[in-house]
């Protein structure tokens, strides 16, 4: 198979396999009501799926130097499944979502960073750079067709059916998998004793720049998706916006919108160097965070345009970041890299909806618009410690 071929069918992989990605999100402003949930409610339960990513991911990747990554993704589908399935059927409340969130989240650990290897394990060496920003680029191509599939069918039917719908999503994976690829055995096997050595991926100071201005992303990445679809139908509401504006399909639109931004941003990176481009989309996603919640009561077409900005600001550094951990690695390192940038990474994703969520109670809750705007200036103002970060990568 042709790496182009390998890498389409990679990307459609890990889109379907994320299927349960907006489980809640997307349902967030139902859950609130239904539920009665707060902000702090909803930011454990959105940070305990990245709790599990963050726990298993690790892990599964760190094992993809020793076997091959294409049974731990096969093994993550799997996961994934059963944490969809036990969402939809047997979740109830707070305390009965948090088990099945942290096992979707789990799946997601062991397909995402695993994808990318079983995927850099079967392309020819040499610059891999725009296979890595497609692939990572699904990862906001999953999140949007979650957000879409969950929301839409919520609409047409309820919210039992928008969960048990998407369930398909992981046997699918599996099957493009077993499918599109075949089983590998790795030329330069990390011997079992170094499997869980992390000392020289942290020594690596080139690759913990970029790993650790990951973190910061992702602490704001997750929180925003966590949050946006939420934030949305509270400005609808203020705004009398028509009905035909849905929040889900522009949730996930300005969620999709970070496919196309980062890939187009890991080439600016290649054209005016990943540093300076990293930098600067930083600085500009911290502005757009700024202001954004504070124009909940603006006409909704001009929300909906800076939602839009900020999907698109917010992901531009993404692949970027990625592709610099792993280009900086040996690589005899790949694995351990990889599960390295996923542990920090994801830690900053758990902690990100989790922080925002306490940040909106305690200015005013999500019927307030300054707790809005206070929520997302915060979960920015992270992201402007990524270009001290950055400075590591410094020859």
């Amino acid at each position: 198979m042709t790496a182009v071929r390998l890498t389409i069918a990679l990307c459609v992989a890990e889109i379907l396999a994320m299927s349960s990605f907006a489980s809640f999100p997307a349902l967030t402003p139902f859950f609130f009501e239904h539920w009665a949930l707060t902000g702090t409610d909803a930011g454990w339960i959105n940070g305990m799926f990245f709790f599990g990513f963050m726990l298993v991911g690790p892990l599964s990747t760190s094992f993809t130097d020793r076997v091959d990554a294409r049974n731990v993704f096969l093994a993550g589908c799997t996961l994934a499944g059963i944490g969809t399935y036990g969402f939809a059927f047997h979740a109830d409340d707070f305390w009965s979502t948090l088990p099945w969130r942290f096992l979707s989240g789990a799946g997601l650990g062991c397909t995402y960073m695993p994808g990318l290897k079983l995927l850099t394990d079967r392309l020819p060496q040499g610059d891999q750079s725009r296979s890595i920003a497609f692939y990572t680029a699904s990862f906001s191509c999953g999140s949007a067709v979650s957000f879409l599939a969950v929301g839409q069918i919520f609409l047409w039917l309820d919210w039992k059916s928008s969960l048990a719908v998407i369930i398909i999503g992981p046997p699918l994976a599996i099957a493009i998998i077993l499918i599109c690829t075949k089983p590998l055995k790795s030329a330069n096997k990390r011997p079992w004793s170094q499997i869980m050595n992390y000392a020289p991926v942290v020594r690596n100071r080139f690759t913990m720049g970029y790993i650790l201005g990951y973190v910061v992303h992702t602490w704001e990445l997750v929180a925003m998706r966590s949050f946006m679809l939420a934030f949305l139908a509270y400005s609808h509401t203020l705004t009398n916006a028509p009905a035909w504006m849905e929040v889900s399909a522009i949730t996930a639109f300005a969620v999709f919108l970070g496919l196309p931004s980062s890939i187009l941003g890991n080439e600016l990176s290649l054209k005016i160097g990943r540093r300076r481009s990293i930098t600067i989309i930083m600085v500009i996603s911290f502005i757009v965070s700024c202001f954004i919640g504070f124009t909940a009561d603006l006409p909704f077409v001009f929300v909906v345009a800076v939602a839009s900005l900020y999907g698109i600001t917010i992901t531009a550094d993404s692949s970027s970041l990625t592709a610099g951990a792993v280009g900086s690695s040996p690589l005899e390192l790949k694995g351990a890299t990889m599960a390295v940038h996923s542990f920090l990474g994801f830690t900053g994703g758990m902690l990100g909806p989790v922080v925002a969520g306490i940040v909106l109670d305690s200015a005013g809750g999500p019927t307030d618009t300054f707790g809005w705007g206070l929520m997302f200036a915060s979960v920015g103002a992270v992201t402007l410690l990524g270009p001290f970060f950055l400075r590591l990568t410094r020859d």
